[in-house]
């Protein structure tokens, strides 16, 4: 940054902790993009990002009078961005339902198995036929969660449910997949057994 867009962006600071909004606006015009890709980078979906980055900006001006108007605004708000996104993270992490380090190992030795054998296409027809089996409610959740990328809590709101019932339900139509897909992938002669 030059010293005369150091001056400019200094001179916004001091008139937006003055709670001027039009220099408050143009400070977020310039940081923004910014800020989402920093935020993008750093989250499982595109939604969160901007969220989180909008979030950043509310933040941002309440806080405004504790930001030092001689430093650059960049880092400052790249501060706020990673607060939220751990609190964010803290708020929304998964929690596995049966599963420990152990047999997940087990489970990813298996998946790299089959894909270095080339059963990745298996794998994924099955997958095809066994959501194709899928009808009514059961369906559209699946299709609405892992095509549309709806959020969890989207999906509560939509059902009118608890965001923990859904995150269950979801769990429950992984399992049955994943039981479909296993008889599916026995059913296929592996390579030597033909």
């Amino acid at each position: 940054m030059s010293s005369n867009e150091a001056d400019t962006e200094s001179r916004l600071i001091r008139a937006a902790q003055g709670r001027d909004l039009a220099a408050f606006a143009t400070l977020v015009q310039k940081h923004h993009a910014g800020v989402r890709a920093f935020l993008a980078v750093r989250s499982s979906s595109s939604h969160d990002a901007e969220d989180l980055a909008q979030e950043v900006f509310v933040t941002a001006f309440r806080k405004l009078d504790e930001c030092d108007p001689s430093r650059p605004l960049g880092p400052w708000l790249r501060g706020i961005a990673m607060n939220l996104l751990a609190n964010h993270r803290r708020k929304f992490r998964a929690l596995p339902i049966g599963l420990n380090e152990e047999l997940q190992e087990l489970l990813d030795a298996e998946l790299a198995q089959r894909f270095e054998a080339g059963g990745e296409g298996s794998a994924l027809d099955a997958l095809r036929d066994c959501l194709e089996s899928l009808e009514g409610p059961s369906r559209r959740l699946l299709n609405a969660r892992y095509t549309d990328c709806m959020s969890l809590e989207e999906l509560a709101h939509q059902l009118q449910r608890k965001v923990s019932a859904v995150s269950m339900q979801l769990h429950r139509l992984r399992v049955v997949l994943g039981d479909c897909i296993e008889a599916k992938l026995r059913e296929i002669p592996r390579t030597g057994e033909i």
